[in-house]
């Protein structure tokens, strides 16, 4: 007997690994459990659901790096007046704290990529690196949520470290088609017509992974089908750049409409310089778009749990702006915030500290540390009495490391004094897109209660099933 049942175990390891990816949409629901599905979340029809692009940049933040990050899409805002945002997925080796701060303040996410960019990091030091940067540049831990994986190198056992740390979402594995799906809760593990297995070495290992969302990571697809994906950092190839982007945002502005995801290494973004500028311009370009809107990974899994057409948007967290309401400037203190409070051009002068201790140079809000920060010790001890950021962060206001104080000042909001430049044009208002690809050979998505995937044939699973009956018998 026991014989038998070791058989009929490896026959179900078979039947699952034949069958693939299946996920029962009527148990697996919002918002605590998505399927894989190629078609808008909530049975929205393409044609009414927004279209969000996810920019996103992994590695340091520094010198190098932030005056990238200003030239490509700050300064920007959607016709309802939110500013374009980014994720960081940032590395703490290299990274100024005080930079990351003002990205945050700014309303971009902050996300983790390990402590010191390490392959296949262990939980400790994934767990480190969110500390590092809850202290020094003032990131509440709660609005940490995000992992991508250094060189997308994943292992189920990396995946459950980001399930273990209370992590929402990992975004570490390409696509390789182009119709991909939306973003998906790994209650079912992942889907392996979105993920090709052999390449990252994970075929047969990779476990489920309740509540933990995976946003894919959206390739780039050519037209000219001898090119392979691009993943990460599509080149500049002579400007042609721009039409690798049209092409591939039309293709889902006229489909499923599935997130378009750019995902660079700012330092690349310059190779040549025309490339920052091009990108600029495709994002203005983007958000001319009617329905279009650039938002924050976990901005993203807000619209997955409660998916609404376009024209029901107003007000829904996934587009909102609300939190710079609390980010008051043009008062008579500039506060330790990431935000020019006093309206002279200066960020946090006078109260941001510069902090070298052994390989480390960074500023920081929050008090520079007696020793360097390292994955066995990520909170050494800090000169003076400034107080990191609660957990939490602040309901109203901002915090305050020097007085140790959620406060609020009087004045106009950070957006106002920024004056972000709006894009609003016709196309904004009434313009469908343009597609420019072919989607004929496109694989669609199909119907029934296993998601959209396409089945296994009847004949492998009644095969399966008579061997099954056989062993049992």
């Amino acid at each position: 007997m026991i014989k038998k049942l070791s058989i009929l175990l490896s026959v179900l390891s078979l039947f699952k690994s034949t069958f693939g990816y299946s996920c029962n949409p009527n148990t697996c629901k919002p918002p605590t459990c998505t399927c894989a599905s190629q078609s808008p979340p909530g049975g929205i029809d393409p044609k009414d659901a927004p279209q969000f692009v996810i920019l996103s940049y992994d590695d340091a933040v520094n010198d190098s790096t932030f005056s990238i990050l200003k030239d490509m899409y700050k300064g920007l805002a959607h016709s309802n007046g939110c500013p374009v945002v980014a994720t960081h997925f940032v590395q703490n080796l290299y990274t100024n704290y005080h930079q990351v701060q003002q990205l945050y303040a700014q309303g971009d996410e902050i996300a983790l990529h390990t402590f010191g960019h390490t392959a296949l990091a262990s939980q400790h030091e994934i767990n480190s690196g969110r500390t590092v940067l809850s202290t020094f540049a003032g990131i509440p831990l709660s609005d940490i949520r995000g992992f991508r994986a250094p060189f997308l190198n994943y292992t189920n056992d990396l995946i459950q470290s980001v399930q273990n740390l209370g992590l929402a979402y990992d975004s570490s594995a390409p696509t390789i088609r182009q119709d991909a799906s939306w973003p998906y809760t790994l209650d079912n593990g992942f889907s392996d017509t979105d993920v090709d297995c052999n390449t990252t070495g994970t075929c047969g290992s990779m476990t489920n992974h309740n509540g933990l969302w995976e946003i894919p990571l959206y390739s780039f697809f050519y037209n000219d089908a001898s090119k392979p994906p691009i993943s990460m950092d599509p080149p500049y190839d002579n400007g042609d750049l721009m039409t690798l982007l049209k092409d591939n945002f039309n293709y889902r502005y006229n489909g499923n409409r599935q997130p378009l995801a750019i995902a660079v290494h700012a330092v690349h973004c310059n190779e040549p310089e025309a490339k920052v500028k091009l990108f600029r311009n495709f994002i203005k370009w983007c958000i001319g778009q009617k329905d279009v809107y650039f938002i924050t990974y976990s901005q993203l899994i807000e619209y997955m749990k409660n998916p609404v057409k376009a024209s029901d948007l107003e007000g829904h967290p996934a587009i909102s702006c609300s939190k710079f309401g609390t980010y008051k400037v043009n008062s008579n203190t500039e506060i330790c915030d990431g935000i020019d409070n006093n309206g002279d051009g200066n960020i946090d002068e006078g109260v941001v500290e510069s902090c070298g201790i052994g390989n480390s140079y960074f500023a920081t809000c929050f008090g520079c540390p007696t020793s360097e920060p390292s994955i066995d010790n990520p909170t050494p001890l800090r000169n003076g009495e400034r107080k990191t950021i609660p957990q939490q962060g602040c309901a109203e206001g901002t915090w305050d490391p020097l007085t140790s104080n959620c406060v609020s000042v009087s004045g106009s909001t950070y957006l106002e004094s920024i004056a972000p430049e709006k894009i609003i044009t016709e196309e904004n208002n009434d313009n469908p897109g343009v597609s420019v690809i072919d989607t004929s050979s496109e694989l669609k998505p199909s119907s029934g209660a296993l998601s959209s995937h396409t089945p296994t044939s009847l004949l492998t699973i009644s095969i399966i099933a008579i061997l099954i009956y056989t062993l049992l018998h």
